[in-house]
């Protein structure tokens, strides 16, 4: 027995240590409590102190008469330390597990100390990767090592955490209703929050420290991958959002975060990980269906995978969110350039985007009122269509769909009011950006659009007209209830472009006739409505706050 005590003693805290489950006689004091009088061991109480203080939460798994351990503990001061104390005579190997399972943590996160070799010996049978030591000395002397670290918590905020936890899986052991009753009944509410600012050490932590819920598993740990991040944070295309959650049992506080990248091409997650506090809740199934269900390359091992339940109506959005959550209930069309696919993050969860796409390597602009206003059946018949980066068959289809059902358009309409347009021989006129006319000069295919195609010189009047019908035309195409939404040039950061702030605010008034022409139409002044601070210094760009301001905007018109 004395080798089975040596050998389990020996083991290395690998991993972090987020929960110690203690023994109680010979270990918080010396004696039995039930047979003799006891002697306090003043240490190892500061012990689970101090642990406490780290975020690193403590147990008990004991032998003993329950009333007679509350007591004893509540004299040493220490009682309100412990989670989910396990004390009956029932053997301690499935107890052990047990405790594990309902704090929803791994066994190798765990540390077990019992001085008695063969309940070691059991301890370890039920849980292989559990850390079993025959003394609390040992972490008396590793108090310091890396293991044991933890995160400074003099709030106690981590521990009164996992009590929602043992308090709701009590509740939940004495009910005999379904998972998803018993969920429906917890009134579990969320909020996704997208100031992040204050929580990016919280946000590394988990990050680096959770695994059965995190997804990408792309960790934050050294001084590169630090500059790296936290680069992302700020770039154009990043959106990050951390998750709240409460229910009527506590609040399990910062529990999720997450980080998408829209480009051109695709929609992906590049952190998407939550902490095993609310495992089981389907709160990343929800948060995975409110971000528009991005790509994702999942590095497993997982606990479990991100869509899990049927359907989850259990979940409702905090009051700080709630306007985005109406939005989110919306049919929404986007037309615009790039930047509606940051805008669309925040949008509904029915949203159809016609941005900016690439076709054959180059890209295709959709902003674009020869797409707007464009005949199907045209499109098809043509057979330079098919060569070209423009709007085809498919595309005006999609639209005309999106249109007939949507509650509202969003659109971007002034990159329009560049002259690049060209009309082919078969009589359709398309617009294309100046970086993907000169990519197509140079391919193959350059000669035969010189030879197929001729460009068009219109004047301001005529793409104004151009813009008039497509507006009008957007407002024939969708259902009386719609809204048309369209944004505003932002004027700001023009100092040294007098030119483009002159064309911009030429654009601006134009918008603001169109929408006292057409009853359905509605304009967001982009100067009024985001922060300076949330500009990028291009005058176009908005960082993640700023888009999240601009559909904070939208939703007060689409649904004042």
């Amino acid at each position: 027995m004395e080798e089975v005590k040596q050998k389990l003693d020996n083991q290395l805290l690998s991993a972090q240590v987020k929960l110690v489950i203690w023994d109680l006689d010979d270990t918080f004091w010396r004696g039995t409590l039930s047979e003799e009088a006891i002697v306090p061991i003043k240490e190892n109480v500061e012990l689970v102190k101090t642990l406490a203080g780290r975020g690193i939460i403590s147990s008990v798994c004991s032998k003993n008469d329950p009333a007679l351990v509350e007591q004893q503990l509540r004299q040493l001061a220490i009682w309100d330390y412990f989670v989910l104390p396990s004390i009956s005579f029932q053997p301690k190997g499935n107890a052990i597990l047990n405790i594990i399972e309902a704090l929803q943590l791994r066994p190798e996160n765990v540390v077990f100390i019992d001085d008695n070799p063969s309940v070691l010996a059991e301890a370890q049978f039920n849980c292989p990767k559990l850390v079993c030591l025959s003394s609390p000395t040992f972490l008396v002397e590793q108090v310091d090592c890396a293991a044991l670290k933890g995160n400074a918590d003099p709030e106690l905020t981590r521990l009164e955490q996992y009590k929602v936890i043992a308090k709701k899986f009590e509740s939940r052991q004495s009910s005999s209703i379904s998972d998803e009753t018993f969920l429906r009944q917890s009134e579990i509410r969320i909020s996704i929050d997208y100031d992040i600012d204050a929580s990016l050490d919280r946000i590394i932590e988990l990050v680096n420290r959770s695994n059965q819920l995190n997804y990408t598993k792309i960790r934050i740990e050294t001084e590169k991958e630090r500059e790296e991040f936290f680069h992302d944070l700020n770039a154009f295309g990043f959106n990050a959002g951390i998750v709240r959650v409460w229910d009527k049992y506590g609040d399990y506080g910062i529990v999720g975060f997450f980080m998408t990248l829209a480009t051109l091409n695709r929609y992906e997650l590049k952190h998407f990980v939550f902490s095993c506090r609310v495992m089981n809740m389907g709160i990343e199934q929800y948060v995975y269906a409110f971000l528009n269900r991005p790509d994702i390359r999942i590095i497993e091992p997982v606990a479990n995978p991100i869509e899990t339940f049927a359907n989850i109506d259990w979940i409702t959005v905090s009051m700080k969110e709630e306007a985005i959550g109406r939005l989110r209930d919306r049919k929404i069309t986007l037309i615009g350039g790039c930047d509606m696919l940051q805008l669309s993050t925040y949008c509904s969860c029915q949203s159809t985007e016609f941005t900016n796409r690439e076709q054959h390597g180059i890209m295709k602009r959709l902003d674009d009122p020869f797409f707007i206003l464009g005949d199907a059946k045209l499109f098809a018949e043509s057979e330079l269509r098919p060569h070209i980066p423009a709007a085809n068959e498919e595309d005006v289809l999609q639209l005309r769909d999106a249109l007939s059902t949507t509650d509202a358009v969003i659109v971007s309409f002034y990159r329009m009011m560049e002259s690049n347009y060209f009309k082919g021989n078969d009589g359709l006129t398309f617009r294309i950006d100046e970086d993907a006319l000169r990519a197509l000069l140079a391919s193959d295919l350059g000669i035969w659009f010189v030879h197929n195609f001729t460009f068009v010189e219109y004047s301001h009047v005529h793409l104004n007209n151009l813009i008039s019908m497509s507006f009008d035309r957007l407002a024939s195409s969708t259902k009386a209830s719609a809204k048309i939404v369209v944004l505003l040039e932002d004027t700001r950061k023009l100092d040294d472009n007098p030119e483009e702030y002159f064309f911009k605010n030429r654009y601006n008034e134009f918008i603001l006739k169109e929408c006292a022409r057409i009853e359905k139409l509605h304009y967001i002044d982009v100067n009024s409505a985001v922060d300076l601070a949330h500009l990028h210094d291009d005058g176009f760009h908005m960082n993640r706050q700023g888009y999240l301001q601009l559909a904070q905007a939208v939703m007060q018109i689409i649904d004042p």
